[in-house]
């Protein structure tokens, strides 16, 4: 039975919807088990004489001793230890390589559920939730076999071996199905990646009604966020109250159980924990449901709906997947550069996924294999194969699918260039700014600030469009930015100054052609923040004036020197950074380490300069 959550009352923008939400469950990834505190999510001390480790299994530690008073009797008894200690070893290779951060939550989870009387076979039976957790596809997605069928039953396995020293009573629910099976499930469909700093999934978080019933919306009205529980926590009393409310009909009792202790006990048994906090992101009045996004929303409609299915088991049915026609960033993200003037009549081709396999191709060979040049050799022959040209050129090749600055491949192929060539610039800097080096890095490093414009502006393009792009535009800006300081960092350091100098008018954020230069790519962008030129059909992202639109453009004035291009980069850097940290404090709030990370980088500009 869908469960949803509605605002109990009429919300602003960037206004709280709950509190602090404890989890159920968590469990850190296994490469962050040796350096994080398995408790409470915190780097662990330097010091290692702080650190405090469990004496049976030794593969969970601990910041201090309160962490370790506070999590030692769910790691003993939910059969973690033990895991660990005796049945790790029986895993196969595949099961290992995936990581164990599932396994160990789903223990925890049973535990907890266990513990409070909220595991039930007719709750499972009839309305497939578990402790108001939704467990709906378990059996169809065992009876279709495949890798997630198959670590479904490894993973039960291991974890009744590991539970047979608490309990020797197996628990079997209709059609052959554990509750170690159903647990494993509940966590993979309702677990959240926990991410406290940039660019890391520490582990994984599973929690209660209180936030597993906001359902999925692709044009949602909310976001959620992460907070590290406070080392004094007060008391249940003294939280402010939830403003969303759950509806539904015909819920079983287990779900209002489940619902109606769950503060209680999550704050005696998941004392610290990474707190979840879900925020609007827009206006909602009284009685609307309340929605955030399980995928990333940079997606066609097409794979949105296969990334749901994989990882969730349902079809997306709201107003953004159901327009028709299709709303204007489906149709711009999907669109062949040939129907940019036309999009009523834009279809998707199917060379499209070919070039999404290459893609994949060359981020693979980054992210496994370490080789950043292969990357961005493999993505840059891509795009210049297929990349936007003169009309004329273009209907001489019309099998091809031709591809412009504002597709869905084209973005997630900047965000793979923009981390490569950040990666192979940090690479070329062992010998300094002085070294034999210094012009490769200023190229990596310029290269690097590049794309990560291009990926922000077509991201803010999409946004001024739907408000709904705020989150992923909110790191786009914040990566910009840093990449834009590196770059003025090189330049000040004396990288590039032999690079001949760009020609362009100095005016406020108007280094793009400094930026795009040497790049047949990125010279085929003549504006990355208002892309009106690629069309008279294009929305208007940016409505500027004649005299901006000739400062962000490329102009016949004099070559300009390195100090001045430094200004101009920095200029930028500023204007994305002050960006960011206005959107983040909407989505995330003013404690947020986005925000933080903002105002922190503003700071160190003011104390630079």
């Amino acid at each position: 039975m869908a469960m949803e959550m509605r605002a109990g009352e009429s919300l602003d923008i960037s206004e709280n919807l709950t509190r602090a939400i404890a989890p159920y469950a968590m469990a850190l990834h296994d490469e962050f088990l040796h350096s994080h505190c398995s408790s409470c999510f915190r780097d662990l001390p330097s010091q290692r004489t702080c650190v405090v480790s469990c004496m049976v299994c030794c593969s969970v530690r601990y910041c201090c001793s309160d962490c370790l008073s506070s999590d030692c009797q769910v790691h003993m008894s939910s059969g973690e230890c033990c895991f660990f200690a005796n049945h790790l070893e029986k895993a196969s290779t595949s099961c290992t390589t995936e990581g164990t951060s599932d396994f160990r939550a789903a223990l925890r989870l049973l535990y907890l559920l266990e513990m409070h009387g909220l595991v039930s076979s007719d709750s499972i039976n009839q309305s497939s939730r578990i402790g108001g957790l939704s467990v709906s596809g378990i059996r169809e997605v065992l009876e279709e076999g495949g890798e997630v069928s198959e670590r479904i039953l490894e993973g039960s396995m291991l974890m009744s071996s590991a539970r047979k020293m608490r309990t020797q009573n197996a628990v079997v629910f209709l059609n052959g199905l554990t509750v170690e099976m159903v647990a494993l499930w509940a966590v993979m469909i309702n677990s959240v990646e926990v991410q406290i700093c940039e660019g890391r999934d520490l582990g994984i978080a599973v929690y209660g009604p209180n936030f597993s019933w906001f359902n999925h919306s692709c044009f949602p009205n909310a976001s959620y966020n992460f907070i590290l529980a406070p080392w004094k926590e007060d008391s249940v009393s003294d939280k402010p109250p939830y403003r969303a409310v759950p509806a539904s009909k015909g819920i079983a009792s287990d779900a209002w159980r489940a619902w109606q202790f769950e503060d209680g006990f999550t704050h005696a048994v998941g004392k610290y924990g990474p707190r979840v906090v879900v925020r609007c992101t827009r206006p909602i009045n009284k009685g609307d449901e309340v929605c955030i996004a399980y995928i990333d929303l940079l997606q066609t409609r097409e794979a949105r709906h296969s990334d749901l299915w994989s990882k969730y088991k349902f079809i997306c049915f709201c107003k953004r997947c159901t327009a028709s026609p299709e709303p204007y960033v489906d149709l711009i993200l999907n669109c062949d550069f040939r129907k940019l003037n036309s999009l009523e009549d834009a279809v998707m081709s199917p060379a499209i996924e070919n070039l999404d396999d290459i893609l994949q191709q060359a981020i693979s060979q980054y992210s496994l294999g370490d080789d950043p040049k292969a990357c961005c050799d493999i993505i840059e022959s891509m795009l210049s194969k297929n990349w936007m040209g003169e009309l004329q050129k273009v209907e001489l090749s019309r099998r091809r699918h031709m591809l412009h600055p504002l597709h869905h491949i084209s973005l997630r192929a900047y965000m793979a260039l923009a981390s490569a060539y950040r990666f192979r610039a940090l690479k070329s800097n062992t010998d300094g700014f002085n070294g034999e080096n210094s012009n490769v890095s200023f190229e990596m490093t310029k290269a690097a600030a590049a794309y990560s414009f291009v990926l922000a502006g077509a991201t803010h393009h999409l946004f001024l469009s739907e408000c709904c792009f705020m989150t992923p535009l909110s790191h786009f800006l914040l990566s910009t930015g840093q990449s834009m300081l590196d770059l003025v960092q090189c330049i000040q350091g004396g990288a590039g100054k032999n690079v001949s100098e760009a020609k362009f008018s100095f005016a406020s954020c108007s280094c793009w052609p400094f930026l795009a230069q040497s790049s047949l790519i990125l010279e085929k962008i003549k504006n990355p923040i208002d892309f009106s030129w690629l069309g008279t059909t294009i929305f208007q992202s940016l409505h500027l004036s004649e005299e901006d639109s000739a400062n962000l453009s490329y102009a016949d004035g004099l070559p300009i020197s390195i100090e001045e291009q430094k200004g101009c980069v920095l200029s930028l850097a500023i204007c994305c950074i002050n960006f960011c940290k206005y959107l983040a404090s909407i989505c995330y709030g003013p404690q947020h380490y986005v925000t933080i990370h903002a105002k922190d980088l503003l700071e160190s500009i003011n104390l630079g300069q």
